[in-house]
């Protein structure tokens, strides 16, 4: 089986920030990408923020975890693996 190494996309030096998920300490890729949604003649505006890391650095069960990037503190809203050793955390801002 082929398997790529994709450490150096998660070193913080170069590409990726550093996030604490659930107090640990991880190298993860944020982004808070916009997002129009269509909702009657003019449509919603809207961002999904995110982090990309390594599934191995993702607790089991990580939904409703803190997340804490870039100073602002989220909560895992989701956890979508590809299958492939990469995960992405799906956030929301906490309250």
């Amino acid at each position: 089986m082929f398997t790529e190494d994709l450490s150096v996309f998660f070193d913080t030096t170069e590409f990726a920030d550093t996030a604490t998920l659930n107090g640990v300490t991880v190298a993860a890729l944020f982004d808070a990408n916009y997002a129009l949604g269509s909702v009657g003649t003019y449509g919603m505006a809207s961002s999904q923020p995110a982090i990309t890391l390594p599934t191995t650095s993702v607790p089991a069960n990580p939904v409703g975890l803190p997340v804490v990037v870039k100073g602002t503190s989220y909560l895992v809203a989701a956890h979508e693996p590809d299958g492939t050793g990469i995960s992405r955390l799906l956030l929301e801002t906490a309250a």
